[in-house]
């Protein structure tokens, strides 16, 4: 069941982030070939369209500006599917966040409550005062967080999605009231260092995850802009294989998250 539990987690930080990507100095083939690809592009196709930069930008300001709001909530469902001959399954999850962090974000409160089923396991999470408590159901946990540590758990799939703006591609957008939807992709090796990424920081080395690698066919993503250029509404699809040694398993993802201002204060003890 862990090894099920750390894949949805790592989903689910891949929905809420805002940018990812390796910042180190070598890239993976992957992402060697995609710029390749990007360059012969450029060199035949011109410099990109204005409009589409501005999308790029809008979709990152947008992110950016949804983790900086004094009082936020979020609601993350979603589902993830093996398709493998013998690990197999379905699973869902739905996760409800609640932040307050003020107009300075130097008071930063939190609560967050994740039920992944089937098996109906609930997880807590709680921030104030600068401990990090955590509660799984079999282990109760405290540790001393700073609050940008705390945010980054939260905000960390965006902060992918902002890092990696300028590779956005295939973008289309349409209106929906005073709302701007944004359908595109990001080049699969974004994906993959940012899993490889979480599965480090989560302890992958302790369980059967251990010199698993994510292979990701795609991931298309929409973002829903209300008018004041705050994200609302976040969707994600992901395809592509789990790997191990010899073991292959198809791996599909589909995940919403919906992030609203609130007007709270501060967050109701635990």
């Amino acid at each position: 069941m862990r090894i099920i539990k750390m894949l949805v987690l790592s989903l689910i930080c891949l929905t809420l982030c805002f940018g990812c990507g390796k910042k180190g100095d070598e890239k993976p083939a992957k992402a060697q070939e995609e710029e390749v690809k990007e360059e012969a592009k450029d060199a035949a196709d011109g410099a990109a369209e204005p409009d589409s930069r501005t999308h790029n930008a809008i979709i990152a300001e947008a992110m950016e500006k949804t983790s900086k709001l004094a009082s936020f909530e979020t609601v993350t469902e979603g589902s993830l599917k093996l398709g493998g001959k013998t690990i197999k399954g379905e699973f869902f999850m739905t996760s409800r966040i609640q932040v307050v962090q003020g107009e300075d974000r130097q008071n930063l409160e939190m609560s967050m409550e994740t039920e992944i089923n089937p098996g109906k396991v609930v997880s807590k999470a709680y921030y104030k005062d600068g401990w990090y408590y955590t509660d799984d159901g079999k282990r109760k946990d405290k540790q001393k967080k700073l609050p940008e540590e705390v945010l980054g758990i939260i905000t960390d799939i965006t902060n992918m999605v902002i890092d990696a703006s300028d590779k956005i591609e295939n973008i289309s957008v349409k209106e929906n009231g005073a709302d701007k939807i944004y359908s595109y992709e990001l080049p699969s090796y974004v994906a993959e260092d940012y899993i490889a990424k979480l599965m480090t920081e989560m302890g992958a080395e302790d369980t059967l995850l251990e010199d698993a690698s994510a292979d990701v066919e795609n991931l298309k993503l929409t973002s829903t802009v209300n008018a004041k250029g705050i994200l609302v509404r976040q969707e994600i699809s992901i395809a592509g294989n789990l790997k191990k040694a010899i073991v292959s398993v198809p791996v599909k993802a589909q995940i919403t998250a919906e992030f609203a201002e609130t007007d709270k204060k501060e967050i109701l003890d635990q």
